[in-house]
């Protein structure tokens, strides 16, 4: 007798070899997403280090053919020295504020007379420190888009009384002018420290580990790259920094130009007027959590 087609058992998979097919899907899954993540942290890191070399190479190509450097710069912080709502917690831990001399000073007439020599004779500054509702971050130094809420203030006004530095520490806390540095960072929060003496010779080896200097910290901006305009080394943009702690669409995310403008020469932790460079001279280009060429290089290949 026949049996029908329906009285076969019909073989399918067990229990046991369902769950072993899934959990291996779900192993696979995950490292697909994890490597994904790596290449978008790799690009990323990539895409700083070619846009900070960029930047850096635009500057000093201007510099070299017009013999100043772009004008208009943003100033991190705002005209009373206080952390604007936009700038990010990693570039507020990277820079200090520094509360300029009064005009008419020894050290501003000679500070000024430095700037103007190489064509710096204004600044893109916030007036006051929250952010203007419907305007991206990287557009917040603008005037024009922002209205009153920011300005550009000649360098050599008293509005010009605050501006980010490079944190520096020599054989002790720096002064300037006989003043006193500030002993934290534009956060508020985090000390300045023999470290960032070091961090200063890591950036340039001519700044000295146990030397104060005074490093200016100047954001490559809309209105700087717009000032190079009509030249023939003109910059059309200024790049964005994007990172996993820096997004444009809430945090300043330009890059950071550093200007060396003077140092303490005789080992008094005093920076006086007389020890103010003629020239400001361009260190390095970093991005806006404060790394350089070399750290965005390596985070492309992290340790693991």
């Amino acid at each position: 007798m026949k049996r029908s087609m329906f009285d076969k058992k019909q073989k399918g998979f067990t229990l046991l070899e369902l769950l072993v097919v899934i959990t291996l899907l779900a192993i696979l899954s995950v490292g697909a997403l994890v490597a994904y993540e790596g290449i978008g942290d790799n690009a990323q890191a990539t895409a700083a280090a070619n846009n900070t070399s960029g930047a850096d190479r635009a500057i000093r190509n201007f510099r070299a053919v017009t013999q100043n450097y772009p004008n208009q710069w943003d100033n991190l912080v705002t005209d009373a020295g206080a952390k604007p709502a936009f700038l990010a917690a990693d570039t507020a831990a990277a820079f200090s504020n520094w509360a300029i001399p009064a005009p008419a000073t020894a050290f501003r007439t000679a500070l000024d007379a430095a700037f103007a020599k190489v064509g710096i004779t204004s600044i893109q500054q916030r007036t006051v420190a929250t952010t203007t509702a419907g305007v991206e971050p990287n557009l917040q130094h603008n005037e024009g888009a922002v209205g009153g809420d920011a300005v550009e203030t000649v360098v050599t006004a008293a509005t010009f009384d605050n501006v980010a530095i490079l944190p520096t520490f020599g054989t002790a806390a720096c002064s300037v002018a006989g003043v006193a540095l500030p002993v934290t960072k534009i956060d508020g929060t985090t000390a300045v420290a023999a470290a960032d003496g070091a961090r200063q010779n890591v950036i340039n080896d001519n700044l000295e580990s146990n030397e104060c200097n005074l490093v200016i910290a100047l954001g490559f901006g809309h209105d700087a790259a717009h000032s190079t305009s009509g030249t023939s080394v003109a910059i059309s943009t200024a790049p964005t920094f994007v990172s996993k702690d820096i997004n444009p669409n809430n945090a300043y995310a330009r890059y950071i130009a550093l200007f060396h403008v003077g140092a303490d020469g005789n080992a008094d932790n005093n920076i006086t007027d007389a020890e103010v460079f003629t020239t400001p001279r361009l260190l390095a280009v970093v991005d806006t959590e404060g790394h350089m060429i070399d750290e965005n290089i390596a985070a492309q290949n992290p340790v693991n």
